[in-house]
């Protein structure tokens, strides 16, 4: 079977993929998948995409693993800086947007921090210390935001590393307790200057894990 009839024949596939809703015109692809499922090289999907975008009058289909393959060679030193960023301007956010019924469930949260703190449970604490940090980002109420801070804290390896807790540990729960007196106040500003300070309990953890294995070399973030 010659190319052009290849082309062809995956461009109608596409074309019903459009219309059915599976794809969206003009938008992110699974380049990698849909070459699997058509078995062809990449070339040869991009074409018949090219295809079906000029015939449709749209932008060209994006490979939505590009993305990713991207963040793989950013420095991870500047992700570390970037969620800080992130969780502070969730923090304003929630700040600006929470109710009392919003503070109460973070504040059971907390209780449930201390005590994990009080008796040593490094993981569990961890755990709550993500689900504290999940809420504000809740309340917050972007979505758009959400999705940047999971992205992020993927391409840290950060579901890996955060099963101890950081080597200040004292420090980083009083912090914790700081956050909270700065989400009862509705006091953004400083929410953002304890989070941004809290991260490097972040850092540390990510240094502490590179030192020690060899998959986690490339994540330093010291």
């Amino acid at each position: 079977m010659g190319r052009q009839v290849v082309v062809d024949e995956v461009a109608s596939c596409i074309r019903r993929m459009v219309e059915s809703g599976e794809l969206r015109p003009g938008g992110q692809v699974d380049v990698q998948g849909l070459c699997a499922r058509f078995g062809l090289s990449r070339a040869t999907l991009r074409e018949a995409l090219n295809l079906v975008a000029a015939e449709l009058h749209v932008r060209p289909f994006q490979d939505a693993g590009a993305a990713d393959r991207s963040m793989r060679r950013v420095n991870s030193n500047e992700i570390v800086l970037i969620v800080g960023a992130l969780e502070g301007l969730a923090g304003q956010l929630a700040c600006a947007h929470m109710t009392h019924e919003d503070l109460s469930g973070i504040e059971a949260l907390h209780e449930r921090l201390a005590d994990h703190f009080h008796h040593g449970e490094e993981e569990a604490y961890m755990q709550i210390a993500d689900a504290i940090c999940n809420a504000v980002f809740l309340v917050a109420a972007s979505d758009t935001l959400s999705k940047m801070h999971r992205m992020f804290l993927k391409h840290l390896r950060w579901s890996r590393v955060a099963k101890r807790a950081p080597p200040e540990w004292d420090e980083a729960a009083k912090e914790q307790e700081l956050m909270l007196r700065a989400l009862r106040a509705r006091n953004g500003a400083l929410w953002t200057l304890l989070a941004t300070r809290h991260n490097r309990h972040r850092v540390a953890l990510l240094r502490e894990m590179s030192s020690h294995l060899p998959e986690f070399r490339g994540t330093h973030a010291g």
